[in-house]
């Protein structure tokens, strides 16, 4: 039995279509010899540093580091029913189809799967780049062996394990080790290989911002009256007379040349035109897009990419996203009527821009040797796409793709450039402007403002739509000059004398930040790095699919906030900076995190052994943390002297949780005495009793997990529900919280305020007898004796 192994349902449903599969069951389709299945995603995740250590459950930083020698998968709880659907399926099948997202998340989504479930059998790679059906039918008519995606593999693996390694065990590293005002979940101190690295960006932005001494300079306002138009001039300041940033800074002389040349005729000592021509943006890919979005109208990255996905997925109007790649193939050309005709039919308001397109021959984007894993995003063929279906970000981000592509059969923009040189009272001005002579690919955007900015124009990468340094721009005004020849005279109308200052750096804002995660090599001072990094391949932190995730995950913990459209550091993402750049330096520069990418790409491309990479990190996390613990200062004695304050506490010593350092409590259960700890349900931690005090552990604190998408450590998420419980929760039965509540009287009330929510509790009698209930059943499990 063939079996063809997706990514999810909807993936699933596209293939099954067409391969015969109609017989719809519990997590899969079946008919005509074959099988679709489908993973949700991941549905494996890595097993906890417990797993491995027992005693690191504690954050004990004098276990770390855990480096396993063999690593273990465990199967997500919330879908572990289809884990058992595909590992049944796959232990019956003669071949796997992998048919999960062509890319490297993707590869390691399916083998991860295959290799739990002990599949040894072939393999063939469904590889598309599109789910409309046309796509599909061609995938399915020319699938890849297995093994020429099988590097992919490899290369996901090790960027799963490198963010596991260094999110683990530096997260617990920096927990332990720089507790601060305190230890716990609301104390967590995360490290991620791609998020601390572009923290450290936006930290730094913000010191460079409030250290900033504005330096006063001197501009010269002047327009000239030239064939009856007003034209303002660029005044050239004299090389002997501009300071190192190319400021004038005598007032005096700027006013003696804006007297000198009041009123004063003056003459165009050369004027020169010369046509010329611009090509169209190239089409775009996910960071490009993800940029001009934000910059033109202001849609968060992370909203881009799922418009993208939606659009590809489920309206089946555009191509996969997930790409970085700017360029089509050639084989591509040949379906660009298609595609054109399709987006006529669509949307009627596009068939005069259709009608002028010219397929004679492929534009500059039909370009083999530019090709990387995908192609750019484009609109597909499918004439059946329903816009009026789209939210209105799907179809403002749909918009930019389809119009982006048409500009590729228009032509280029053609323009006279003209610049003119004017010298009054011996004192030289210049002016630069253009006038169209045919619009080409600006046609594409007749009666919308969405011609793309300078970045997208040139179709650079790592160019932002805006300006983020805040320095003057050198680059002069462009705008339609009057018809003048050399030798004309130019009367002078206004000159003034401005005095103007010196701006600090901007603010990142989600499109420059996007483009500094990009073009990380203008961060880099080494020029040995900053050559390594200024290689296209190599230059990023994070990739197009996942920078996204990173900037969402930094709001989400509060290390990053945002002031109007900026990005500005919280106090708790500065602190957490601080502290990295005292204690390790590399661990907040993106050197770090580009160097470890580019190991990746040397596993994909087999020059790396995955094997080696992960010696090469685990012995620089030894060396890193033995550094740590040596900086680090003495720890808080674990005991401290501290009256009881709840109800079967005693007073006397205070032992603190080894987990989150809140105190345990000494409790009595089924089996005896115990401790527990009293930041319940955040922290589960218990330990049996010893001679009266905490013996050695017992179980791990709740919601100990890492983020994949992040590349770091999570707090537990229940922290915020455990600020809110009362000073003196009770043991855990069976998952269900039970608080020892007020003192017991014969006559209990029948009802009391829940401590966890809020909402009643109701009296209940139970199998041990009467307790209370929350009203707030499920989402609200608290109960409490009676």
């Amino acid at each position: 039995m063939r079996v063809y192994l997706c990514e999810k349902p909807s993936q699933a449903a596209d293939i099954a279509r067409h391969v015969g599969a109609r017989q719809r069951a519990n997590g899969f389709t079946q008919g005509n010899g074959v099988t679709v299945t489908w993973c949700v995603g991941h549905l494996l995740e890595q097993a906890q540093p417990e797993h491995y250590c027992p005693e690191i459950a504690s954050w004990d930083s004098s276990r770390l580091p855990v480096l396993p020698a063999q690593w273990a998968m465990k199967v997500k709880p919330k879908v572990k029913d289809q884990y058992l659907v595909v590992q049944k399926l796959l232990k019956q099948a003669s071949e796997v189809v992998i048919s999960t997202d062509a890319d490297r998340e993707g590869e390691v989504i399916a083998r991860e799967v295959m290799d739990s479930a002990g599949y040894r059998g072939p393999v063939r790679r469904l590889w598309l780049g599109a789910l409309d059906d046309e796509s599909v039918r061609k995938g399915l008519a020319k699938l890849l062996p297995g093994e020429a995606k099988a590097s992919l593999y490899a290369s996901g693996l090790g960027r799963a394990r490198a963010d596991w390694l260094g999110g683990m065990n530096l997260t617990m590293a920096l927990t332990d080790l720089f507790p601060g005002e305190g230890r716990g979940p609301g104390r967590v101190r995360h490290f991620g290989r791609v998020q601390t690295p572009v923290l450290g960006l936006i930290v730094r932005r913000e010191r460079a911002i409030r250290s900033f001494v504005p330096k006063p300079y001197f501009t010269l306002t002047a327009v000239f009256e030239m064939q009856g138009a007003m034209v303002p001039m660029d005044w050239q300041i004299p090389a002997e007379r501009v300071d190192q940033d190319g400021h004038c800074i005598d007032q005096a002389y700027v006013r003696a040349v804006a007297t000198a040349i009041s009123g004063k005729v003056g003459r165009l000592s050369e004027v020169t035109t010369t046509p010329e021509r611009e090509s169209a943006p190239l089409p775009y890919y996910l960071g490009s897009l993800q940029k001009e979005a934000a910059s033109r109208f202001g849609i968060k990255a992370q909203q881009t990419l799922d418009a993208a996905q939606a659009l590809y997925e489920k309206h089946k109007a555009t191509t996969y996203p997930r790409t970085d790649c700017e360029y089509l193939p050639s084989s591509m050309f040949g379906e660009s009527a298609d595609v054109l005709q399709a987006l006529a039919k669509v949307d009627t308001n596009l068939a005069k821009i259709v009608a002028a397109a010219d397929l004679s021959k492929p534009g500059r984007a039909f370009n083999d040797k530019k090709i990387t894993a995908h192609h750019a995003i484009i609109p597909t063929a499918n004439a059946n796409v329903r816009v009026a279906d789209m939210s209105s970000i799907e179809r403002t981000i749909y918009d930019l793709i389809r119009r982006r592509y048409l500009a590729q059969f228009l032509g280029d923009f053609h323009f006279d450039k003209t610049v003119i040189q004017l010298v009054c009272e011996g004192h030289r001005f210049s002016k630069t402007g253009r006038t169209p002579t045919s619009p080409g690919w600006k046609r594409a955007y007749d009666g919308m403002d969405l011609s793309p900015g300078k970045a997208g124009a040139k179709g650079a990468r790592g160019k932002a739509a805006e300006s983020d340094d805040g320095a003057a721009s050198t680059q002069q005004q462009e705008v339609q000059l009057p018809p003048v020849r050399q030798g004309d005279q130019a009367i002078n109308r206004q000159a003034e004398c401005v005095k103007t200052q010196t701006k600090p750096p901007k603010r990142y804002t989600e499109a420059t930040l996007l483009s500094a995660m990009e073009a990380i090599d203008k961060e880099i001072d080494d020029p040995r790095l900053k050559k390594v990094m200024q290689n296209k391949e190599k230059a990023g932190i994070g990739t197009d699919a996942t920078r996204s995730n990173i900037i969402e995950g930094l709001f989400k913990r509060e290390y990053i906030g945002n002031e109007k459209k900026a990005i500005v550091p919280t106090p708790k993402g500065e602190d957490l900076i601080g502290l990295m750049e005292r204690v390790a330096p590399q661990l907040a520069d993106p050197v770090l995190t580009a160097l470890w990418e580019d190991r990746l790409s040397q596993i994909e491309a087999g020059t790396v052994s995955l094997q080696q990479f992960e010696g090469e990190l685990g012995t620089w996390l030894k060396t890193l943390i033995e550094r740590m613990k040596s900086m680090a200062p003495p720890k808080a004695p674990r005991a401290l002297r501290a009256e009881g304050d709840g109800p079967g506490m005693v007073s006397g010593p205070v032992h603190a949780c080894p987990a989150c350092g809140k105190p345990m409590r000494q409790r009595n259960g089924a089996s005896g005495a115990f401790w527990g700890c009293s930041g319940y349900p955040g922290c589960k931690t218990t330990l049996p009793d010893v001679d009266g005090a905490p013996g050695a552990r017992q179980e791990r604190p709740a919601g100990f997990h890492s983020s994949a998408q992040s590349s770091s450590f999570t707090a537990p998420a229940a922290a915020a529900a455990s600020a809110r419980r009362s000073a003196s929760p009770g043991t855990s039965q069976g998952g269900v919280s039970r608080s020892p509540g007020p003192a017991r009287s014969s006559d209990p009330p029948a009802s009391k305020a829940c401590d966890a929510c809020g909402k009643p509790m109701k009296l209940r009698q139970g199998a041990r007898g009467p307790f209370y209930g929350c009203t707030g059943y499920p989402q609200c499990r608290n109960t409490a004796a009676a």
